[in-house]
């Protein structure tokens, strides 16, 4: 086993606490990335909402003409 990975590791092969640390931040900013990315894309849900149906319904118009 290369050193890098023994540091991870203790002599019982539990993972190390930096390790541990490490997978929790990055467990953290993900779930706060995702709740980020939700609040923001309902906030330009609710201030363009007449644009979306708009599109909606001229994309199924459209649509409806091809088939």
């Amino acid at each position: 086993m290369s050193v890098a990975l023994k540091k991870f590791f203790s002599k019982r092969g539990q993972l190390s606490l930096e390790f541990s640390v490490l997978v929790l931040a990055v467990i953290t900013a993900a779930i706060l990335l995702g709740y980020h990315l939700i609040v923001s894309s309902k906030a330009v849900q609710e201030s363009n909402i007449d644009t979306i149906n708009n599109t909606h319904n001229t994309a199924i118009d459209a649509l409806s003409e091809v088939s």
